[in-house]
């Protein structure tokens, strides 16, 4: 079976998904539980990219964006460049679901971060670590991936999360952002262009949209590099700010 490593927010999220066998028959605990899982072996990816940014009434905006993640099993650690000057180290600990976010020294103080809507968590499926509701009747993203779809709960930024995950491969396509006490999402998330290099896959477009406004990130194909981590050939996934 080939290893997938998706990066989505955005869900730039990074697992790597395996077949479910029965999925359906799992209750939803133990389901959620799959999709939380870490990488059984070390990976990394370093992505370039354009971010084009659209709000009502304003001009588009197109930023470069540079994503780097080595995924070991029991951790994950990252940096995410914004417009060449706006850099963040991320780390995360296997199951915690807890994103350690750092602006990272020599970085500018702008937050185009916030602006465009992207939340450095995404990059490592937080929201798979909310408390769930319930399920909800499944459905297909863009009627060709049939999904489980949860109700989770996101105490911490006072949300609910409605998650749309792959009944096969037990990854998230989609999720919906909803404050407490509102009815309709202020944040929606939707992964696609699955790819394959060096026997991963990971996904390069990510769209982010809100009410008059809308993120789009496009990753260059052609320059993606992706492959297993070996230790004898150690890989720099953290860039110098303003480089490339």
């Amino acid at each position: 079976m080939r290893n997938f490593l998706l990066t989505a927010v955005f869900a730039l999220g990074i697992t790597v998904p395996y077949l479910v066998i029965g999925s359906d028959l799992l209750p939803m605990n133990e389901f959620l539980k799959r999709a939380q899982r870490s990488n059984p072996v070390a990976t990394y990816a370093k992505l370039d990219g354009t971010l084009q940014h659209h709000r009502r009434g304003q001009d588009v905006m197109s930023v470069p964006i540079y994503f780097g993640v080595i995924i070991h099993p029991d951790r994950m650690a990252g940096q995410l460049i914004i417009d060449s000057d706006e850099a963040y180290a991320l780390t995360q600990a296997k199951g915690s679901g807890v994103t350690a976010v750092t602006r990272m020294s020599g970085s500018s103080t702008g937050d185009k971060l916030g602006y465009f809507g992207v939340r450095a968590g995404d990059l490592m499926l937080n929201f798979l670590f909310c408390t769930p509701i319930r399920e909800l009747p499944g459905e297909n993203i863009r009627g060709i991936v049939p999904c489980r779809v949860f109700l989770l709960d996101d105490k911490e930024n006072k949300e609910y999360v409605k998650v749309w995950i792959s009944r096969e491969h037990a990854f998230p396509f989609r999720a919906e952002f909803t404050r407490y006490g509102e009815k309709e999402p202020f944040r929606d998330l939707e992964a696609g262009a699955l790819t394959m290099k060096n026997d991963l896959y990971y996904i390069r477009k990510i769209q982010l949209s809100g009410p008059g406004w809308m993120t789009r990130i496009d990753f260059d194909e052609q320059n993606a590099d992706i492959a297993p981590w070996r230790n004898d050939t150690p890989v720099q996934i953290f860039r110098k700010i303003g480089k490339k």
